[in-house]
């Protein structure tokens, strides 16, 4: 082979690797740029997409549904509860979970009275303010405490 073949074929691998570079970086620094500041805002973030706001990596959950899903996909986009056909999921915003009649379930009867911590460990364990497990599609998500406290902001925050 001569040395104007190896000197294109040389040339050719490097624009290769230049055009992947910049790929990779046009990827990232977008991601890198928008993400949430503010722990509402952070919040926002993980109810919509179940990832951490700074790596964007699935929150670890066990249990549940089994499958990689977002407070949003069960909860609905505002927070008040959805209707499907295997499973009525509770309206969880905060004035709602918090209220000392009980929260409304979703057959409209008055249930539980919340407070941050039980919010925390309904989250991550599973149970309800009353100590019993929750239904059977809730996971238990494995959240840091930054990640648990940007969530309980972004549920306040619900109208």
């Amino acid at each position: 082979m001569t040395s104007s073949w190896r000197l294109l074929i040389l040339s050719l691998a490097l624009i290769g690797i230049g055009l992947t570079g910049l790929l990779v970086v046009g990827a990232i620094v977008p991601a890198v740029r928008s993400r949430p500041e503010g722990a509402e805002a952070r919040g926002a973030w993980i109810y919509r997409t179940g990832t951490d706001p700074d790596t964007g990596i699935p929150i670890p959950a066990s249990g549940g549904m089994m499958m990689h899903m977002s407070c949003a996909d069960c909860h609905g986009p505002d927070g008040r509860g959805l209707r499907t056909p295997m499973f009525v999921s509770p309206d969880i915003r905060y004035r709602n979970l918090t209220d000392p009649a009980g929260m409304v379930e979703s057959d409209g009867s008055r249930g539980h009275t919340y407070t941050d911590e039980l919010i925390e460990r309904a989250i991550t364990q599973g149970i309800d303010a009353e100590g019993r497990p929750l239904a059977w599609p809730m996971p238990r998500w494995q959240m840091t405490e930054r990640q648990l406290n940007d969530l309980l902001a972004y549920l306040k925050a619900l109208p």
